[in-house]
């Protein structure tokens, strides 16, 4: 749902959107999603862009791989887009605060799925556990552990020692 940049009115306007996309663009992760989004024109062809989205989709649980719904809500959008022209004209410098949180556009439309779809991205957790005290997946027999035990051995032999045992040996740990 592009909207036309000619259409947005000098006091700008607010949009609700209730959508589906795919955050991978593969199938694998699609995500539903509730936001509202305030398009409020700058000079120079800025625009300020502000809302929340609030989004459910299913993760992978890193320890264990089982699949969970992950739920977002009040997610923050609060940046400035800029015509990807500025892009060009703009000296090269250090960015500062303010220019961190610039997204662009091209053309005489804005996409504001691309937008939302950032910032669900980001409100994911990098290291995705469907609860806490998940105990993974045995790494000797793959069987489940929140599921039941497998009874096998999972501490290195000394033979098999990390190649960084070694370390232990030259650097003796001070006395306090």
């Amino acid at each position: 749902m592009a909207i036309k940049i000619s259409d947005i009115p000098p006091q700008g306007i607010v949009i609700d959107i209730e959508d589906k996309l795919d955050l991978v663009e593969n199938g694998q992760a699609p995500a539903h999603y509730k936001a509202t989004v305030t398009v409020r024109p700058e000079p120079n062809g800025i625009f300020h862009i502000a809302g929340k989205v609030d989004a459910e989709t299913e993760l992978e649980c890193s320890r264990c791989l089982r699949r969970f719904p992950f739920t977002i809500k009040d997610a923050d959008l609060d940046f400035d887009l800029l015509p990807e022209r500025a892009l060009a004209t703009a000296a090269e410098h250090e960015l500062g605060r303010s220019e961190l949180d610039t997204e662009f556009y091209r053309g005489d439309e804005i996409e504001p799925q691309d937008f939302i779809r950032e910032q669900i991205l980001l409100a994911l957790p990098m290291v995705p556990v469907h609860r806490q005290d998940c105990r993974g997946l045995c790494p000797v027999c793959g069987v489940d552990r929140n599921e039941k035990e497998c009874g096998c051995q999972s501490d290195v032999p000394a033979s098999e020692e990390s190649p960084f045992a070694v370390l232990k040996k030259i650097i003796k740990p001070q006395k306090e």
